[in-house]
């Protein structure tokens, strides 16, 4: 079997679904912790973390129950919460899985933060990593792609932020390196029905593909060879991006958001396609903190490629969450888009039942209904919500302002990293009202989040808001 080890000191956090995989995670670091000091205080240590994403009904429930009898029996504190994913993807327009993978390193946060734990463990392993791998072949990614799951990375969007790590201790186990192990050890664990659906593109790798490539190479081979493709492009990546940031540096303008063309025409495109994503990714970085440098597609690079070729005075591209890049005095800047539209009130407008009109393309609909109503879905609906019948009236809406927050899981979150987790565009941010209580307290900004303490009614009355964006 591989090695197992534990990076520096505990606390340790746990991601803890109850599947084979976390199971033995959270076994082999009870054991080790103890055979590092017989003494040790597993309590202290290690914490399990368990996210109920409110999908599979019954099965999850019982997931849960499992988690819980496991960390009893082993004396390792138990968090747990539950989080309709569903109505986060909604909300959003996310698929599920990555709103499930919002939701769920939201709730590790607030675990890392609010006990002083440094370092998240997870139990992804070498299929994992293959699977990661395949699917990023098919999608056409580049060197960063194909360096699949690090073994570590800072937990934050950015590099700096306070310390906190994502470790991955089992990496170099093969799934059934790690059912074997869980054979061996007598450990139960449950799993997850949705993960034999081959509907899934990741699931249909791991079912159909992986299996085809193990009879051809022989078991577990795929996964140590994939293993060491990914580390020899995180090597290149690492040497590529090192290059490229030492130019940006050498040749970023004095505002910070510009690089002369002239150097970007004569370097390689590995080199000069690196420059154009570190400097969209610092152009981005203060009103849109996000995991490195993975906004920008293959396509945006070779249309700043060309911008830049052509050199034309003015020419510009539109680029993801709101910025764009422009050629002006042979310099390639890359900023914000600047709107030319007025914003909204910034005091708090009332919000009768009707339409309510709050600007030239901003409107906000407000209707009681006797019995449940689906949120509206129109084309120029921006976003469109369902309230308990007894929520207290009149609502308001204002344009959001510096300091606000927002009561959510029973923490209060600054609304600007809220828009910046859920991916709400620069530019539009001031154009979407946030929608308050009578007593001014936050509720809602569409699209981005809600208080706590007025979910949607299943069945019944409601009153229904909704949000649109254009003139109509």
């Amino acid at each position: 079997m591989p090695t197992f080890s534990l990076p520096s000191s505990p606390p340790y956090l746990i991601a803890f679904s109850g599947g084979a995989d976390s199971r033995l995670l959270l076994e082999l670091t009870v054991r080790a912790l103890l055979e590092r000091d017989p003494k040790a205080r597993v309590g202290e240590a290690v914490v399990a973390a368990h996210l109920h994403h409110g999908i599979r009904g019954e099965e999850a429930d019982r997931d849960e129950a499992f988690c819980r009898r496991v960390c009893e029996g082993l004396g390792v504190p138990f968090i747990s919460e539950k989080v309709n994913v569903p109505a986060l993807a909604e909300a959003t327009g996310e698929s599920l899985e990555t709103a499930a993978r919002r939701a769920r390193y939201d709730f590790f946060r607030r675990i890392m933060d609010g006990q002083n734990i440094p370092t998240l463990l997870t139990a992804h392993h070498a299929d994992d990593n293959l699977e990661t791998i395949l699917d990023r072949l098919l999608r056409g990614s580049g060197t960063r792609g194909m360096g699949g799951i690090p073994p570590s990375r800072p937990f934050g969007e950015t590099e700096a932020d306070d310390g906190k790590q994502v470790y991955r201790p089992l990496l170099d186990w093969t799934k059934q390196d790690i059912i074997d192990s869980c054979a061996a050890l007598g450990l139960d664990f449950v799993t997850d029905s949705t993960n034999q659906e081959t509907a899934y593109t990741r699931n249909y790798l791991r079912h159909t593909v992986i299996p085809a490539m193990e009879q051809l190479a022989g078991a577990g081979i795929p996964q140590r060879a994939a293993a060491r493709l990914a580390r020899s492009a995180r090597e290149d990546e690492a040497c590529l991006m090192g290059l490229a940031g030492m130019q940006v540096d050498r040749y970023l303008s004095p505002d910070g958001c510009g690089l002369p063309c002239k150097e970007l025409r004569v370097r390689y495109p590995a080199i000069a396609k690196r420059m154009m994503a570190i400097l969209y990714d610092r152009a981005t970085a203060e009103v849109h903190p996000r995991d490195g440098i993975g906004t920008l597609t293959a396509a945006h690079l070779d249309a700043l490629c060309e911008l830049v070729k052509k050199g034309v005075p003015e020419s510009s591209v539109s680029l993801p969450l709101g910025m764009e890049g422009r050629v002006r005095d042979d310099t390639l800047i890359i900023r914000a888009v600047t709107a030319s539209e007025p914003v909204l009130p910034a005091e708090a407008v009332p919000l009768a039942f009707g339409l309510n009109r709050l600007g030239r393309s901003v409107s906000v609909l407000v209707e009681a209904s006797s019995t449940l109503l689906p949120p509206l879905d129109e084309d120029d609906v921006w976003a469109s919500a369902i309230f308990p019948p007894d929520l207290p009236l009149p609502l308001s809406a204002r344009r959001r302002r510096s300091g606000d927050e927002l009561l959510s899981h029973g923490m209060h979150k600054k609304l600007k990293k809220l828009l910046c987790d859920h991916r709400i565009p620069p530019h539009l941010r001031d154009h979407i009202p946030l929608i308050c209580l009578p007593d001014a307290t936050p509720l809602w900004y569409p699209a981005a989040a809600f208080r706590d303490g007025y979910p949607a009614p299943q069945e019944g009355a409601c009153l229904r808001v909704t949000v649109f964006l254009k003139r109509i």
